[in-house]
């Protein structure tokens, strides 16, 4: 099933307000990783203390009950966003290669 448009970004704050503006850039920038996974189905992103020194957690679900969770921490609440996004794209590469090893491929030759 591919979900590409259906995708929901859910944005939460802890300790603070997320702005409008920082909400679409976050869900702007989140929003290019079904790319690497068109099994996505929801995004959360948590944000803690988003304007000082700003913790962001991202949760990503897949479609077979799997999901993965990344951390940044930055300066700036872009940054930590930008960050955040390139770690959850190499945890799906990785996850991806991983599925794909593991179907078909040559049987060992035991003679």
């Amino acid at each position: 099933m591919n979900h590409h448009g259906q995708v929901t970004v859910d944005i939460t704050s802890r300790h603070g307000h997320v702005s409008q503006r920082m909400q679409d850039y976050a869900t702007e920038k989140a929003l290019k990783l079904p790319r690497f996974n068109d099994q996505i189905s929801r995004i959360e992103i948590i944000v803690d203390g988003p304007h000082e020194s700003p913790e962001v957690e991202m949760v990503v679900h897949i479609d077979n009950h799997q999901h993965l969770v990344a951390q940044e921490r930055s300066d700036h609440f872009n940054s930590a966003i930008d960050g955040l996004v390139a770690k959850m794209e190499r945890q799906l590469k990785k996850s991806k290669e991983k599925h794909k090893h593991h179907k078909g491929g040559a049987k060992p030759d035991f003679s």
